[in-house]
Formats: structure tokens, C-alpha cells, sequence
């Protein structure tokens, strides 16, 4: 009985593992391999409508953008939480790997030997602007010499070796609060997002002189190099269909 016993459980173990085993591979054969992934810093400061984060998670334009790219492709999106000084370092050490949508002007030359650009996605308008009733022409940089100039800490301005003094604020809507407290003379903004934070917050500016336009797309870093074909095609098609449109008229309301 003993004998018959030990010969009984081993018939069932051994049919426990054989069944485990069918089971394991038919759960493995239902679940989709796991995509590739994408990581991007949103930043701790809020980019609206460019970068946000509201009750329904991520969002702005640039997340909207790039998360129909991720979704044509196949690559999922994760985001995490940056200033924007510490995203540019974990870009380069490749924690980061992707983010939308920007200029390689923006970077310095350390930057720009570990990322690919796509090709471009909607162009931006840098813009003056300036204190209510004190706007002054900007017909080239060297009338900046004895100003006080604002801008996004992180980001390289064309000429800005001519600012008397550049003044840096972590996102739109701190440069808007240091010029109308008069901190600065003159702040170097984007046009969307400086109308956004304007309407939302009656600051007492005014735009000026355009100062630069630039065409943005897609940094990927280096070791995502053999997807900025597929990226480009995802651009093309969310271009024709008109979706990028939507997408920017959507968050600039």
C-alpha cells in the first residue's frame, strides 16, 4: 500500500507539472509580447499647453503629439517628472529617450551627439514681450546689451550672448510673473504658450517684435535611431489626416 501510495503521488505531480506547464504556455501564447517603450520627462513645471499634467494624467500638445506617434508605431509611452535642466542630463545619459517637439538650436553642442531629429512636426514663433506700456523695437539682438532678458532655464536663444543679463524661470508662466512684476525688461516667449498663460492669468504685457521662428519634430535619442524612419511615417500620415492640426488647436483653446 505504501509502494502504491508513493507511485500515486508521483503520477500526480507528475501531472500537475505537465498541466502547469500547458497552462503556462497557453497564458504565454495569449498575452502580446511586451512593446517597446518610450520614456520622456514632462517636467515638474507646467509647459502648458505644451506640457501638463491635469485630473486626467499627461497631456498638452507635445504629449498629445507624441503619444499618437508612440500609438502608430507600436512603442508605449511613459513619462516621468523632471525639471527641465535634470531631463536634459538624464537625456544624455539615455534614461530619457525621446521628447517632442523641439530644435536642435536649443541645445548646446554636448547635446546634440546623442539625439536624431525627425522630420519636422509644426513650426514655432519665439516672440518679445514686454511690460504694458514699455515695448521697444527689436530690430536685432545688441539693442538686449543693457537689458534684462527672460527666458526658459535650459534653453539656448540665438544671439543671447548680446542680453545685458539674462534671467531664467523654470516655465512660461514664471518668465510671464517676473516681467509683470518689472524683474526683467523684455522676456523671450513662445507665442502659444505665451497667449495661454496670458488669458489665464490677466497679466498686464504685450507682444512685440517676432524674434525667431524654428520647425519642430521629434528627439530621439541614439539608441532609438532605427526608429526614426517609422517615426517620420507616423508624422506624415498624422499630418495628412489632419490629427497634428487638431491637436494643436485642441490644447491652445
Amino acid at each position: 500500500m505504501k509502494n502504491a501510495g508513493k507511485v500515486y503521488k508521483a503520477k500526480l505531480s507528475g501531472l500537475v507539472y505537465v498541466c502547469a506547464v500547458l497552462w503556462c504556455g497557453l497564458f504565454l501564447s495569449i498575452v502580446p509580447a511586451r512593446a517597446d517603450q518610450w520614456v520622456m520627462s514632462l517636467q515638474k513645471d507646467n509647459l502648458a499647453p505644451f506640457k501638463h499634467r491635469n485630473g486626467y494624467g499627461p497631456g498638452g500638445i507635445n504629449v498629445d503629439i507624441i503619444t499618437a506617434i508612440a500609438h502608430e508605431i507600436g512603442v508605449d509611452m511613459v513619462f516621468k517628472d523632471y525639471p527641465i535642466d535634470v531631463g536634459r542630463e538624464k537625456f544624455l545619459t539615455g534614461e530619457l529617450t525621446v521628447d517632442c517637439c523641439l530644435n536642435e538650436i536649443w541645445f548646446p553642442v554636448r547635446d546634440q551627439t546623442v539625439h536624431i531629429f525627425s522630420d519636422p512636426i509644426y513650426k514655432l514663433i519665439e516672440v518679445f514681450v514686454f511690460p504694458k506700456g514699455k515695448v521697444f523695437d527689436v530690430p536685432n539682438t545688441t539693442v538686449l546689451r543693457d537689458k534684462r532678458v527672460g527666458g526658459i532655464k535650459g534653453f539656448t536663444y540665438p544671439n543671447q550672448q548680446d542680453y545685458g543679463e539674462r534671467i531664467d524661470a523654470n516655465s512660461p508662466l514664471e518668465v510671464l510673473q517676473l516681467l509683470n512684476e518689472r524683474k526683467v525688461d523684455v522676456a523671450v516667449l513662445e507665442r502659444h504658450a505665451a497667449s495661454f498663460n496670458i488669458n489665464q492669468h490677466k497679466f498686464k504685457v504685450q507682444f512685440g517684435d517676432p524674434y525667431y521662428s524654428v520647425k519642430v519634430g521629434v528627439r530621439l535619442h541614439k539608441s532609438q535611431a532605427d526608429k526614426i524612419d517609422d517615426v517620420n511615417k507616423a508624422i506624415a500620415k498624422l499630418k495628412s489626416s489632419g490629427v497634428i492640426e487638431d491637436i494643436i488647436q485642441r490644447n491652445i483653446r
